[in-house]
């Protein structure tokens, strides 16, 4: 009499979007190792492909890519037509409207993770499992040097770090020249930052913005 045949087991599927190609292979090479398979994108309409013909259980997606189209708005696609996908978040930013301009609207399952606070492959696994299982992670808390600023704040500050003039953000936000700087004056307040002649507050700013050390206050707050 035949044995049954075992059913065949098939790896998880993710996949990893990033356009920075040090960091998608880093993490693809991760997660592989923990026995997943994965497929990297570099933009997020590449993602969105690879997505929509190969069926994942897990997207892990940074938010801020080269391109036009967001990671904000690739989760939100993906989170409308494959429900049942999971959504894994992978940043630098504390807060996501401090990554991209619609990142306010990322869907509230997405399982948030910051890159300076991963302490090891393990913890990506574990977030790839609990938004798979829909179990969102507790989300990120900002540490005693973290800065904490308003939403508009953040607005400011992501058009600094992408090198907006004072004058541009005046045109931006349909007020004056003098009301920017006087934004920007409170802004760099709260970063706690000086502005005198041996300090450049502008530069200091976009610093603190790239390593992660400003979050946004919430509503709830």
């Amino acid at each position: 009499m035949t044995e049954p045949t075992a059913p065949e087991h098939r790896a998880r599927r993710v996949v990893v979007a990033d356009d920075d190609a040090f960091t998608a292979s880093l993490v693809a090479d991760g997660l592989r190792s923990a026995s997943f398979e994965v497929r990297v994108a570099s933009t997020a309409l590449e993602a969105w492909a690879i997505v929509s013909s190969w069926d994942p259980h897990a997207l892990v997606t940074d938010l801020n890519f080269e391109a036009k189209a967001s990671g904000a708005e690739l989760l939100r696609r993906v989170e409308q037509k494959f429900p049942w996908i999971g959504l894994v978040v992978l940043t630098s930013h504390m807060s996501p409207e401090l990554a991209v301009e619609d990142g306010g609207g990322i869907p509230t399952g997405a399982v948030y993770l910051v890159k300076s606070h991963l302490r090891g492959i393990e913890m990506l696994e574990v977030a790839v499992e609990r938004s798979i299982a829909g179990l969102p992670a507790p989300p990120a808390v900002p540490d005693s040097e973290t800065r904490i600023i308003t939403s508009a704040q953040a607005e400011v500050l992501r058009m600094l770090a992408s090198g907006a003039s004072t004058k541009a953000l005046a045109e931006h936000r349909g007020t004056t020249v003098r009301a920017v700087e006087t934004m920007l004056a409170r802004l760099y307040g709260a970063l706690g930052l000086g502005d005198d002649e041996k300090s450049n507050p502008r530069i200091a700013a976009v610093k603190m913005w790239e390593r992660g050390q400003v979050s946004v206050r919430s509503n709830t707050d």
